[in-house]
């Protein structure tokens, strides 16, 4: 029978027929409209899945925009997994300004992630990349939106926020999401530039004869003595310098290590802890020799010292000054003479009348330094 003879002689049956065949339509539209889609999250417990997947099972990168990182230490044993494996980690945070959080990215440094430090609301955005490559096609993210649940206040009876938030989540994958996730990858490497290594410092507090026993690492502090040290503050304009130059990439990376002291309240230079993604490592004042005539010549510290003055007003510089020991490697120059240099120069160069057998192996006591650091 034909559609038009079955209105025609039954319009009953053609009313029930269209009553049917609408709300067929009404519960297919509802359903594609609220029907599951694998790549959205939401409440915690999702949420905290999704980023746990795309955190731990990437074969090469993981890039992290986070406010708190909360779930590190939650994540930690997969994460070191991770960097052992060649995947390189690297987490954008706040400053931890307190015991947890300082904890939380204690755990992450120590799981070989790479941090760096923002402040404020530098960086809005909360969610990672993963596996990115160059081109559209390899590669997820992950986008979190976290969001205080509104609430009515009992006394005024206006909406308030309590502690509970609404969690969400977006996953994106290549091909369809490949020029998302080509920006978010970018995003996050235009931030990371811009922003120092993240470390982590304490106070550590030496005794004059601690002080020997770690300068004594190199041969020729061996015979260094309690009464021949001294930690205290000289004038930088009264400071000479073995070497003609400092290294222009070293001096970025001091960079960091200043903001560290100021975070976290210590005088600058003082000896101190420090961990970062290099590990785990203590750090002496600058090591500078007076001179049977009185003159201050820097031999460890100069890419410190040479930073604070460029970079501040500041007329004196905290010091680990050695008295007496004997013959310099080079001619010592005044500080005022130091230049800065885009490359390493040659020993011979560098150093004015150069004595290798007057050289003192700085190296050997930043190795005894690691060493006491992971020490328990």
């Amino acid at each position: 029978m034909s559609l038009d003879k079955l209105l025609n002689e039954y319009p009953m049956a053609a009313n029930i027929s269209a009553a049917i065949a609408f709300l067929a339509f009404v519960v297919f539209a509802l359903t594609q409209i609220f029907k599951d889609d694998p790549n959205r999250f939401k409440g915690k417990d999702k949420v905290d899945f999704a980023w746990r997947a795309v955190l731990t099972r990437s074969d090469r990168s993981v890039e992290v925009f986070a406010g708190d990182v909360s779930w590190a230490q939650d994540n930690k044993d997969e994460l070191e997994n991770r960097t052992r494996a060649g995947v390189v980690v690297r987490v954008l945070c706040r400053w931890p300004s307190k015991p947890q959080p300082l904890e939380q990215v204690r755990a992450l440094i120590e799981a070989g992630v790479e941090v760096r430090f923002y402040t404020d609301d530098h960086v809005r955005l909360r969610g990672m990349v993963a596996d990115t490559g160059v081109g559209l096609d390899g590669g997820t993210a992950l986008t979190v939106s976290k969001v205080p649940k509104e609430a009515i206040d009992s006394g005024s009876g206006h909406a308030g926020t309590d502690s509970s938030f609404v969690y969400e989540a977006r996953r994106y994958l290549p091909g369809r999401d490949g020029t998302y996730i080509a920006a978010l990858h970018q995003l996050f490497n235009s931030v990371w530039k811009s922003l120092p290594q993240g470390v982590i410092m304490g106070q550590l507090a030496l005794t004059e004869d601690r002080y020997c026993e770690i300068l004594s690492k190199i041969p020729h502090y061996r015979g260094v003595k309690a009464d021949d040290i001294s930690v205290s503050k000289v004038a930088i304009s009264s400071l000479y310098s073995c070497c003609r130059t400092v290294k222009a990439a070293r001096l970025d990376r001091i960079s960091a290590l200043f903001e560290a002291y100021q975070r976290f309240n210590l005088d600058l230079f003082e000896s101190s802890k420090i961990e970062s993604g290099g590990g785990r490592t203590l750090v002496l004042p600058p090591i500078v020799e007076r001179q049977p005539d009185g003159r201050l010549v820097v031999i460890d510290g100069m890419h410190r010292i040479y930073h604070l003055a460029a970079h501040t007003d500041a007329q004196q510089v905290t010091c680990l000054v050695l008295a007496g020991q004997g013959p310099l490697p080079s001619t010592p120059v005044p500080f005022g003479d130091v230049r800065v240099s885009a490359t390493k120069l040659p020993r011979p160069d560098n150093f004015p009348d150069y004595n290798h057998e007057n050289f003192r192996d700085i190296k050997a006591i930043d190795r005894h330094l690691a060493i006491m650091a992971t020490s328990p």
